[in-house]
């Protein structure tokens, strides 16, 4: 039987890679993720897929491939007869799959993976599978994002879905294979294993050693990228070496990583290169050490009310800031999910992330709510009882507003108006909005720094953000040093660009639900 590569999205856009690689009897996916745009389409924050009806939202509006016997069981509701409906679909099938090779923690790449059966194990790195555990700890409750522990559902009398009674039923784990490490430190399995609210979780330690799948056998390799625990993978099949780069870039403190993928992967001469092209137009990227640069000279030259705003799990423009608020005298304040993905990362021994319980330069901004949920609560009673003189909340910024840098997103801004300070300087450390949701978030923005008469730092030619991912050199490198047989751009919308390579490979462009084979 051909190897053969299915590729269900992720194709002409920015995200939301769903690649099926199946080699006789074996069957993983190559990331599952949400895609962002062809969500937006339909949904948006108020309007969302409905839990009652479990997978039928999504699977009629194609927002996941219509492949049978892939998804989790107690999210199906018999009496609908979705299959049958779903039979005549053109890139309908029936799939078992053996496994997901996630490449790294953004919702783009992760997010849709709680609607994959349970039976279904994920391999990925330490540090991506903490990450995946804080995001669902945090996050609220969708069925999309339960990656790592499941909340079982069951069918009542009108044939819709319920979350299973949490005083009698526990949340289950997935399991997940953790590659690159042949030990787990204590500290990752209690976090991995810590039940973050009232309901109990049945724990599915973590298992080392998934260097095969079936017949296949698997490669991670560590790359540089905005968040942290970022690997290219490598599958081993019938038909040669299947490399799929993930998100990566040239440009970042992990650089090297990167380069030594790429040399060790032309050594295994690829048939096929799955290859991100996210920004191939760029020619000269603005790298992380410059960031930190420019963050310390505007720093040590602003007096008053700092925020700092940049994309949540971006733990290295995180530690810059750090580095930045340290120089200028100032103490970086985190709000309780940052701290807490910082202690998962701390215990999953990630180099260079402090544990904010003992960095004296981080404290904890505690938010106005009349709620907290259960892993909060802790947190919190945790730094109450050993260190209170690392809590502040809106009244200590306002009687100091010299002494910090807020880390504050778009959706933290209300609490300006607790801290009531007039003037200051915003930082805005993440990319251009490149969607209409994205400009509509930003002019918002604006409105609250001009409101608070603060003045903005941002923008493309403000040195203040560097990307995650590889620009065109970098991409011209990357072909030229692999040498695939078969080139496929993926997470891309720049078509013209590939075509260069013709020369060098074979360059395809699949459409979606679409096969390549490897005789």
């Amino acid at each position: 039987m051909a190897v053969r590569l299915v590729f269900y999205d992720g194709l002409d856009c920015i995200g939301g890679n769903k690649i099926l690689l199946e080699d006789g009897d074996t069957a993983v996916f190559l990331d599952f993720g949400t895609n962002f745009r062809a969500e937006g389409a339909f949904f948006d924050e108020f309007l969302r897929p409905r839990a009652i009806c479990g997978l039928a939202d999504l699977l009629e509006l194609g927002l996941l491939p219509p492949l049978k016997g892939a998804y989790r069981e107690d999210l199906e509701i018999a009496e609908r007869r979705w299959w049958d409906k779903l039979g005549t679909h053109p890139l309908y099938r029936e799939v078992e799959c053996r496994g997901v090779l996630f490449s790294h923690a953004h919702v783009d790449h992760c997010g849709y993976l709680g609607y994959l059966h349970a039976a279904i194990p994920v391999y990925t790195t330490l540090t991506t599978a903490l990450i995946m555990k804080a995001m669902q700890d945090t996050g609220r409750p969708e069925l999309s994002r339960e990656s790592c522990y499941l909340v079982p559902r069951e069918v009542d009398e009108e044939h819709l879905l319920r979350s299973s009674d949490w005083r009698r039923v526990a949340a289950t784990q997935r399991q997940y294979f953790i590659m690159g490490t042949s030990t787990l430190a204590p500290a990752a399995l209690d976090f991995w294993q810590r039940a973050p609210a009232a309901r109990s979780l049945a724990p599915t330690p973590p298992k080392v050693g998934g260097e095969r799948v079936g017949d296949l056998e698997l490669r991670f390799w560590p790359v540089d990228h905005s968040v942290p625990g970022a690997a290219a993978v490598g599958v081993r099949t019938a038909g040669g070496w299947v490399v799929y780069t993930g998100d990566l870039r040239l440009h970042g403190a992990r650089a090297a990583a990167t380069r030594a993928f790429m040399q060790e992967a032309a050594r295994l001469a690829p048939a096929v290169l799955i290859c991100e092209g996210t920004r191939p137009r760029v020619e000269k990227p603005v790298k992380e050490e410059e960031v930190l640069q420019r963050a310390c000279e505007a720093l040590r030259e602003v007096r008053g009310l700092v925020v700092a705003d940049f994309g949540p799990r971006n733990v290295e423009r995180l530690l810059s800031f750090l580095c930045a608020a340290r120089e200028a005298g100032r103490r970086l304040a985190v709000l309780p999910k940052d701290a807490y993905l910082l202690e998962a990362l701390h215990n999953a021994g990630e180099p260079g992330v402090p544990h904010p319980f003992e960095e004296e330069a981080i404290v904890l901004y505690v938010e106005a709510k009349v709620q907290r949920d259960r892993w909060e609560r802790e947190l919190l009673r945790r730094y109450r009882e050993k260190r209170p003189d690392k809590l502040i909340n809106a009244g200590t910024v306002a009687r100091d507003p010299d002494g910090y840098v807020l880390c504050f997103s778009y959706y933290e801004l209300h609490e300006l108006i607790d801290i009531g300070v007039h003037g200051g300087t915003y930082f805005y450390s993440s990319c251009e909005p490149f969607n209409e949701e994205m400009r509509i978030d930003f002019a918002k923005m604006l409105a609250w720094v001009r409101h608070f008469g603060l003045t903005f730092l941002g923008g493309e030619d403000s040195r203040l953000h560097a990307s995650g991912h590889i620009h065109g050199p970098g991409l011209e490198e990357l072909v030229e040093t692999l040498r695939p047989r078969i080139l496929v751009p993926v997470h891309t919308e720049d078509r013209d660009f590939f075509r260069r390579f013709a020369g060098t490979c074979r360059v395809v462009f699949p459409a979606r639900g679409e096969s390549l084979s490897l005789g």
